[in-house]
Order: C-alpha cells, then structure tokens, then sequence
C-alpha cells in the first residue's frame, strides 16, 4: 500500500524509527528499507539524500522552512506562474494567447519543419514571443520585489526551453544555474487550477508500505 505524506520532517523522522535498517538509494529521492520494502520518497522540494543516508540524519539537515519557490508553467499558448514564500502564495498570474493552429501544433513547432509562414502564422508566431516575454518580464519584477527563490521549478516543452531563455527580455536567472529545476510530473494545460495542483506535487512526498 501507499500514502501521499506532506512536507513534514517529523514524516521522514517516524519512518526512521519504524524502519531503523532504512537507507537513501544511490538515486536520491527515497528511503528504501531492504529487509521489508518500505520506502519514503521525498518530496521534489527538499535537498536530495546523500546515498546511504540515514534517515534521522537527512531529517537533521533539512530545512526548518521552505523558503522561497517560483513555479512556471508554459505550453503553446497559455502559461501560468505563481511565487510562493513558504507556504504563502504571495503573486500568482495566467495568461493564454493564440499561437497553436487549427490541427493543434504549435506554430515554432511547425516553423521548424514547413516552409514559409503566412499571415496566420507570423501572428502566432508575434503571440509566442510575446508570452515568453510577458512571462519573463514578470519573472524580472518579481524577482526586484520580492527577492530571488531559493528554488526556481518549469514545466516547459524541452524544444521551447531555448526560446524561454533566448527571449527578450530573457529569465532573470541563468539556464545552467542549481536552482533552476524541471517539474518532474506531467503539468496539463496551464492554468491557476493546475499551478496549485503542481505546486501541492511538489510538496509532497510517498510511503510506501509492505503488505501486513
């Protein structure tokens, strides 16, 4: 069996004292206690596990709050971000524009592999990068207002992860830098709905149980 377990470290302290043999695997996300098949997998938002990390060590150095979060989600047409301290959703914004044709490809896409665009196109091309840039200019203002996030998560098409970061104005953080890190759960189209919905993802972690 199996449980959905918040961010908590009293969570991960319990599970080691229950299951005392219970060590991190060598892919850092989990606790996996050999003898019974236990397992905790932590959540997305926490430091990853040192292997063979014990779990009442882990829960030693684990932050005592959350700090701060920014979460993008971009896909052909619509984006939605948020910006949490804590657990305080403190700005939030949602935005869809008209960029994807009538048989549902997105017009980069389609740009790479057709030939010359018409009128239709160059609009949703125009419409495109004017998402990138509203996306990342709010990201620049936030950023100026409420101070850069520890911890900075996009669920963004990898072939469009060029043109975020190529865009004008560009993110106000580097691509290659540690805090930016891909959402690791599928995001459907982005809206404030699905920006809670892969925030609470994020915060939360898996117990699994051995069969009594």
């Amino acid at each position: 069996e199996f449980r959905r377990v918040l961010f908590r470290s009293e969570q991960i302290a319990d599970f080691g004292a229950r299951f005392p043999a219970a060590r991190a695997c060598t892919r850092g996300r989990s606790f996996v206690d050999a003898a019974t098949g236990a397992r905790l997998l932590i959540p997305f938002v926490l430091p990853p596990l040192q292997p063979g990390e014990a779990p009442p060590d882990y829960a030693a150095r684990m932050p005592e709050h959350l700090g701060r979060i920014c979460l993008l989600l971009l896909q052909a047409g619509a984006s939605a971000m948020g910006y949490w301290d804590g657990a305080e959703l403190v700005r939030h914004k949602a935005e869809k524009r008209y960029v994807v044709r009538g048989n549902g490809k997105a017009q980069p896409t389609h740009r790479k592999t057709r030939g010359k665009s018409r009128y239709g196109s160059r609009l949703r091309l125009l419409n495109w990068k004017r998402l990138l840039a509203g996306a990342n200019r709010r990201l620049g203002l936030w950023w100026s207002e409420l101070g850069e996030p520890e911890q900075f998560f996009v669920s963004v098409p990898i072939r469009s992860m060029s043109d975020l970061f190529a865009a004008d104005p560009a993110p106000p953080i580097a691509r290659d830098d540690a805090r930016v890190r891909r959402v690791p759960v599928h995001a459907h189209i982005p809206d404030f709905r699905e920006l809670q919905r892969v925030h609470r993802l994020l915060l939360r972690g898996r117990l699994e149980l051995p069969k009594s």
